[in-house]
């Protein structure tokens, strides 16, 4: 294959008809050239990615950082997932010097970053207090007022939340003891009912009872007897014998009277 040198920029050069020519690898000079060259390799590189993880079913990621700083990425599925797998392959030789050398770096890197995030929420946090704020300029202040009014707004809406929350379950609570005890004073009155018809048979059943001691039994009751006029002859007779006895033994009880000093003789005191 012959080629020829080019003289266009970033050492792309047309071969004619048959092809592209073949192209030196090397840094272009021309910013524009070389932002223009970087956008559609990029695109290909990450086309081409896409493609591999689609059609063999892998698991890959591409990170990119431009000459500017600016960071463009591609990941099959999570790149955090992905990264994570990376850093614990059993595979990768972490002892070689340069792996060493660029995970120092990237962990200092990162303690750094983070020891400063940490100042900055630190900062954030006592000028929230209210603390140290002779430092800050007008526009920050102003700043540091819109997040404390933000942040009171939201902390009043979730307290209101919460009340109306707790309101509500209070009411279905009270709802609920107030079902309870209808259902108890609708149980109560029936066992009052019960109780009062069970001591309305019970004092009917003790009055029957009563009512059927007290009646004479038909051994106590006396048949009706007939008196004959001779009978009731004899009764008076026996009547009249026992009062004549009763009023001797009074007289000679008390002493006042006796035969020979009325001028009777024992004889009319007998009858």
């Amino acid at each position: 294959m012959i080629s020829r040198s080019c003289s266009r920029p970033g050492g792309l050069c047309k071969r004619g008809a048959m092809g592209r020519g073949k192209i030196e690898i090397k840094r272009i000079e021309n910013a524009t050239t070389r932002q223009v060259t970087f956008s559609k390799r990029r695109g290909g590189l990450l086309k081409k990615a896409r493609e591999l993880a689609i059609l063999c079913d892998a698991e890959l990621s591409v990170i990119i950082f431009s000459s500017t700083g600016k960071l463009f990425e591609y990941a099959s599925s999570s790149m955090k997932d992905i990264l994570e797998r990376y850093s614990k392959c059993p595979e990768r030789n972490p002892s070689s010097p340069l792996d060493v050398d660029l995970d120092n770096d990237y962990w200092n890197q990162e303690v750094a970053r983070l020891k400063q995030k940490i100042e900055q929420l630190e900062n954030t946090k006592r000028h929230m207090m209210g603390e140290e704020l002779t430092s800050l300029t007008v526009k920050e202040l102003q700043e540091l007022e819109r997040m404390t009014e933000n942040g009171y707004n939201e902390i009043r809406a979730r307290k209101l939340t919460l009340v109306n929350l707790q309101e509500s379950l209070l009411m279905e609570e009270l709802e609920e003891l107030r079902r309870k005890e209808r259902e108890l004073q609708d149980e109560n009155t029936q066992l009052r009912e019960q109780v009062e018809a069970v001591e309305g048979i019970g004092s009917h059943t003790l009055r029957s009872f009563t009512v059927l001691t007290e009646a004479p039994s038909p051994s106590e009751t006396r048949e009706p007897t007939t008196i004959t006029p001779g009978a009731q002859a004899q009764d008076n007779l026996r009547d009249e014998s026992d009062t004549s006895l009763q009023l001797r033994l009074y007289v000679d009880t008390n002493g006042d009277a006796s035969p020979s000093s009325n001028g009777h003789n024992k004889g009319e005191w007998s009858t």
